[in-house]
């Protein structure tokens, strides 16, 4: 990967004199960039192009080129390929247009550059992307004319637009680019082969990804797990609203449509994920710009009274950070050493007139602090105020403050030229305090989450036959067709993994009804056996609380009367009669995402789970601390642990029977959704049984 992110010779395919033209543009942008490798001019008519030797082919230059960036027609690209294997190039950036984005025939084309490109042992970005860029090796093969400073950001984008976007920002702001690379149409490469060498880049220490779409998520998901140095990973990913477009079955399929499991992947793997621009702005900025939070702690200077309760606000707010409660010693060297301090409750107010001095002061009394782990210094624009002074004061000192520290100069024109001494420093700055402490808290949430313990999941063993009889069930549900199971079929899967079941039959009789409640014993719950009716409830395919045998008769006639009305042609293959057994309500389902794979979800179960709307999820292989978060992050377990002098319910037998979940879907791929809702979770030490069972196949 060398030859794409640090070239020492570049082949600019397509070049030009014109540089209203994309080849002329690319060879004047890494011209400008100073780039002191052997660059390369490549255009049918030779000659020379912006004062370099043209080559009329790439076979022509007498060295092997490290990467070749090609801007001609799209038709010519494929056959291009053959000629980067006569050179001996095996990199390459295709910015041309015109392939699967565009049309049918550009999908066949896009086809044929993959194989061309495979057979000439080329790996290349794109087709069209917007190019790459990397500071540090004076290299811009973009049509962007700004080359942003050298810095500690490493950007990926998948929208040329918003990549350009990105780079602007970068560059307005002066804050510094180690890479930045663009994949276009990710034909052959996308984030997961870049990261493990961006990752070990000395240059990057935070990775910034604006993604519409995860090609693999598999590979996706090992590429951060696998890391050769682990790395800050902010990501922007849009398309929100299109979670949930197909609908799953059951009720957390439309839960836990796509971009819910994009959640739930970027927790895992502890990946910040920005909830706009100017979001993923901050958070670049301050991992690029400040050391490891090593503490919770932070310590808030201000001149002004309203940006010290802002930031008050917004610690009190905060998920990982809090204004720390200063020692009566802390208190006192303050007083002693800015003797006109106004607040010393933190935020510390050292007055609207306060001279840079009072800010240097109060700097070294709170970074010493046991207790800070990180500094916010603020300042207002007061005709008092001398903001340029302060920033200058700030910046000859910021070596000599050992905790991380952000600025926020709240204001505009009268701020400007002050915030641009800090990030001329590569200080980071925010125009509001909410924004500076949001910053931080990230920053201090990302290295929590990174010193978590990780124990794999031990999985039970299944006692009922396992996988060699739960295929039994599915491969007779394909043979006939069908893309789902009866609830009987499912209890058999639950079974065959040593999920516990009430005691039940499944009767086609009403006299066979009052037969089985007699054997099972009372009260029980009857319910339609039908692959046809998922939500059995809706249509009349339920009836609760059967206390004897005539209530069993009477049952199972209205039950089929209603489903037999309300799902006119429904496969019925009887009524099941259950076991009623008393706890806890929850849900607990799987349903497999098809970019990551299973992920489980867990909340309130019955009725609750659609009014609430409340779940938990985690991504299928978990680890224990993953397991036991997802549990008692919910309302669900603060019932479940005895809220409110409520019985405390068996938590353990049902953590083992998420286990027992998890495990189905490991080594059953064929299933696409199981939920079961609800799971009964009885008293401590009574067990946990699962009541229903719906599932799902996946679609061939």
């Amino acid at each position: 990967m060398n030859g794409l992110l640090t070239p020492k010779s570049v082949a600019i395919i397509g070049a030009s004199n014109d540089e209203t033209k994309l080849g002329g543009m690319l060879l004047k942008n890494m011209i400008n960039a100073g780039f002191e490798g052997n660059l390369y001019p490549v255009n049918p008519k030779g000659g020379e192009i912006q004062g370099l030797k043209a080559y009329t082919s790439i076979t022509e230059i007498p060295e092997p080129v490290d990467l070749a960036v090609i801007s001609i027609k799209a038709a010519f690209v494929p056959d291009e390929m053959a000629n980067l294997k006569k050179n001996g190039c095996h990199c390459a950036t295709i910015l041309t247009a015109g392939f699967k984005e565009d049309s049918p025939e550009g999908k066949k084309l896009e086809e044929k550059l993959v194989a061309a490109a495979k057979e000439a042992d080329v790996r290349f970005f794109g087709p069209n992307c917007f190019g790459n860029m990397n500071p540090w090796a004076g290299v811009n093969a973009t049509f962007a004319h700004l080359l942003p400073r050298k810095g500690h950001i490493s950007i990926f984008s998948q929208s040329g637009a918003v990549g350009s976007s990105i780079i602007d920002w970068a560059y307005f702001n002066k804050i510094g680019i180690a890479n930045f690379v663009t994949f276009g149409n990710k034909a052959d490469l996308d984030e997961a082969d870049i990261i493990p060498e961006i990752s070990a880049d000395p240059n990057t220490k935070v990775i910034g990804m604006y993604c519409e779409g995860i090609s693999n998520g598999h590979r996706f998901v090992s590429a951060i797990e696998d890391m050769p140095v682990e790395k800050p990973i902010v990501v922007y990913k849009s398309g929100r609203t299109q979670a949930g477009a197909a609908a799953a079955s059951s009720h957390t399929g439309s839960l836990a449509g796509a971009d819910a499991v994009n959640n739930v992947i970027f927790k895992k793997l502890n990946v910040y994920r920005a909830s706009s621009l100017d979001d993923m702005f901050d958070v670049l900025n301050v991992f690029s710009g400040c050391s490891e939070m090593k503490k919770n702690g932070l310590g808030i200077i201000t001149n002004a009274g309203g940006l010290g309760v802002m930031s008050a606000d917004a610690a009190f707010d905060a998920n990982n950070v809090h204004a720390v409660k200063f020692s009566d010693e802390t208190i006192q060297e303050i007083r002693t050493r800015v003797p006109t301090v106004a607040g010393v409750t933190n935020p510390i107010d050292i007055r609207g007139d306060a001279k840079p001095e009072y800010f240097k002061e109060v700097i070294d009394i709170l970074s010493h602090d046991p207790e800070v782990g990180a500094l916010v210094i603020m300042g207002s624009p007061l005709d008092t105020a001398d903001l340029e002074a302060v920033a200058q004061s700030i910046v000859e000192i910021k070596d000599q403050i050992p905790v991380p520290f952000v600025v926020c100069f709240a204001g505009g024109h009268k701020c400007d030229k002050a915030n641009s001494y800090l990030k001329e420093a590569g200080i980071p700055t925010y125009p509001t305090p909410d924004r500076a402490i949001h910053a931080l808290d990230v920053l201090r949430t990302y290295t929590i989450n990174k010193e978590k313990k990780h124990t794999p999941m031990s999985y039970p063993k299944a006692t009922g036959g396992g996988r060699d009889a739960a295929k039994k069930v599915l491969d007779k549900a394909k043979a006939e067709g069908r893309d789902s199971l009866s609830e009987a079929e499912g209890k058999e899967i639950l079974k065959a993994y040593g999920v516990p079941t009430p005691g039940e039959a499944t009767v086609c009789s009403a006299d066979e009804a009052a037969k089985e409640c007699d054997r099972i014993g009372y009260p029980v719950v009857m319910k339609i056996v039908s692959p046809d009716i998922k939500h059995k409830t809706d249509v009349g395919g339920v009836v609760v609380g059967v206390k004897n045998a005539d209530e069993a008769k009477a049952a199972y006639t209205k039950i089929m009367d209603s489903c037999t009305k309300n799902v006119p042609g429904a496969k019925i293959d009887g009524v099941s009669i259950q076991q009623m057994v008393s706890g806890q309500e929850v849900i607990l389902s799987m349903i497999r995402d098809v970019q990551f794979g299973p992920v489980v979800s867990f909340g309130l179960g019955g009725i609750y789970v659609e009014i609430l709307r409340e779940i938990s999820q985690a991504h299928v292989p978990m680890t224990e601390e993953q397991l036991d978060e997802m549990i008692t992050s919910t309302k669900a377990y603060k019932l479940m642990s005895g809220a409110r002098g409520l019985a405390k319910s068996d938590i353990p037998a049902m953590k083992e029977t998420i286990k027992r979940i998890a495990l189905i879907a490991v080594e059953n791929p064929e299933i696409h959704e199981l939920e079961i809702n609800p799971v009964i979770v009885q008293v401590e030490g009574k067990g946990a049984y699962a009541v229903d069972a719906l599932v799902t196949l996946v679609k061939e």
